[in-house]
């Protein structure tokens, strides 16, 4: 084991306990990031906020459970009256797209302040005449559920089988003279369907999980390349950012760009987010979200350069409809946001919102490919004349530093 790889692994296990946000586990890790951060020379501000996770968790159970009934009825209606069992299945559909779709007005039940506390830890090393600024992302909060992912996974696929076959039989009885499909079928259909949906509905959160791959991993990158910042050009503004709550819809990432709405408007901001890193496997780019919306054209190629200088072909991914990364707070303001991680479907992966997410699943050789190319991508910012290349042309930012 190089020293590298025993200093990355030592740090992630430092940081690999329970911390949900609002628990003393989040507040135990938001002081010890900001005490490595002080030693490393930066400038450090705890950035405290509060949010109520309650209304957002009780509409998704009511509203999941509200979708397996609808698919239920559907099912009993789809040989008999299939116009009815199709009428119920669409608004079942469009409920559905408001889980499945990153919808910003959500936003609006966790701005509220509530009972939950948590904070970002914002570690700055500022310059004089900076021509650009790079922020490095990682969240510290962890969290635990009742279903292991293998199980969410199917029950997520036999739903939505489920729900296209009671669909597909609808379709069929207004085709078919005679009888059509048997009211069996799609009454078993509905009823997989409604039982996976039923599952899903009935998931809680904890704080039984160490979240070592979910992200003490990912801490550990950003403090290996946080501790190389002397090295960096003066022209390049450093920001740090840990963020607290993004199990709870990305809310600290979110947080801090409404506080700092307007900082960044001059310095071709971007940002490398790492989620995951240290899943034993191929380094990975998250290029995109949901059905295909690009979150960093620009930094994609430029990492794709910086990994074809260290000989790597990182996997390029897209991350799934429902699924949330700090990523995307960034990317809906017009700042690109290229998420860093690793790995692929293993137990390392399956161990992720469990108690068997500990420090032990993390590899130290994909640590290191992680932080090489972080640090190659670094590289090739600093080659840049800083005109903003990556900032979309659509959109001008409004994150910011602190």
């Amino acid at each position: 084991m190089t020293v590298v790889e025993a200093r990355l692994l030592g740090t992630a296990a430092a940081l690999a306990f329970p911390r949900r946000a609002g628990s003393d586990g989040d507040r135990a890790v938001t002081a010890a990031l900001a005490e490595r951060l002080e030693a490393l020379g930066f400038v450090v501000e705890v950035e405290a906020f509060s949010f109520d996770r309650q209304p957002a968790e009780r509409g998704l159970r009511w509203l999941l459970g509200g979708t397996a009934l609808a698919v239920v009825g559907a099912s009993w209606l789809a040989v008999a009256a299939p116009l009815a069992a199709l009428g119920l299945l669409a608004a079942a559909a469009a409920g559905t797209l408001v889980v499945l779709r990153r919808a910003p007005w959500l936003d609006a039940l966790y701005r509220r302040p509530g009972p939950v506390r948590s904070a970002n830890v914002v570690g700055r090393r500022a310059t004089e005449l900076p021509e650009r600024c790079v922020v490095l992302v990682a969240h510290h909060d962890s969290k635990s559920q009742n279903l292991a992912m293998p199980a969410r996974l199917a029950a997520t696929i036999g739903a939505g089988v489920g729900a296209g076959g009671v669909a597909a039989l609808a379709v069929a009885a207004t085709v078919i003279d005679g009888t059509g499909p048997p009211a069996w079928l799609a009454g078993s259909a509905g009823a997989v369907a409604g039982l996976c949906l039923a599952a899903l509905a009935s998931m809680t959160s904890g704080d039984a999980s160490p979240g070592g791959v979910d992200n003490a991993g990912s801490m550990a990158v950003v403090l290996e390349l946080a501790a190389g910042a002397r090295a960096l050009p003066p022209g390049l503004e450093l920001v740090v950012l840990f963020t607290g709550a993004e199990e709870d819809r990305m809310v600290g990432a979110t947080r801090w760009l409404d506080r700092h709405r307007e900082a960044l408007a001059g310095a071709a901001p971007v940002v490398l987010n790492f989620d995951g890193a240290g899943s034993p496997g191929r380094t990975v780019l998250i290029t995109r979200s949901g059905l295909g919306r690009r979150l960093a054209p620009g930094l994609e190629r430029t990492a794709l350069a910086a990994a074809a200088d260290l000989g790597e072909r990182p996997r390029r991914i897209a991350m799934a409809p429902a699924v949330g990364i700090d990523a995307l707070p960034f990317a809906e303001r017009g700042i690109e946001c290229l998420t860093l991680t690793s790995g692929s479907l293993g137990p390392a992966t399956f161990a992720v919102h469990s108690a068997g997410d500990v420090a032990g699943n993390l590899d130290g050789p994909t640590l290191v490919r992680v932080v090489e190319l972080a640090r190659a991508i670094l590289g090739r910012l600093e080659a840049e004349d800083g005109t903003g290349t990556h900032q979309s042309s659509t959109e001008k930012p409004t994150g910011g530093t602190t």
